[in-house]
């Protein structure tokens, strides 16, 4: 999987060209959908852009029920396998409710990406449907038990997703 994290056009095609070059599976992220999509033609790539609006590269702003509504737009169209939601960094919404709300109007799997660094927040994932979630700066700034080495955080967060999905 790779994911895109901008709101800028070129970029973002840019990373879409790559992930096709390196042969990735999985695209997620992005707000150019019909660029990425038309970049992704004829590849078996599966892709899962961000649903609602995206600022500043990766905050997600809006009430619960316009990024559903999004959420179900997205979802709709061809070429869309999925949604990458941005839940715990949207402001103020409760990630849960927003997780559970986006899951609930997507015609596939969602994905929640973002400031996810915690067993409650992966089991409140779990609990409101997210098919996956993502981690990224959060190991990299050493949040995760085993920390500093890199390894052992990933462990720990592999051993976050099995208790998430098994206490559910």
């Amino acid at each position: 999987m790779l994911e895109v994290v901008s709101t800028s056009g070129s970029d973002e095609i840019r990373a879409v060209h790559m992930a096709r070059d390196i042969g990735v599976d999985w695209v997620l992220g992005g707000t150019h959908v019909t660029e990425a999509l038309g970049e992704l033609a004829g590849s078996a790539i599966r892709y899962c852009p961000f649903p609602g609006t995206i600022v500043d590269p990766s905050v997600l702003i809006g009430d619960i029920e316009e990024i559903a509504a999004s959420a179900r737009a997205l979802s709709s169209t061809d070429g869309v396998d999925g949604l990458d939601l941005l839940a715990y960094r949207h402001q103020n919404a409760d990630a849960e409710a927003l997780t559970r709300a986006v899951v609930d109007a997507s015609a596939g799997p969602v994905i929640a990406a973002g400031s996810i660094q915690s067993q409650a927040q992966t089991r409140a994932l779990a609990r409101s449907g997210a098919w996956a979630f993502t981690v990224g700066s959060a190991i990299f700034e050493e949040l995760f038990a085993g920390a500093p080495e890199l390894a052992p955080q990933v462990q720990s967060v592999l051993q976050l997703a099995g208790q998430a999905t098994a206490k559910t």
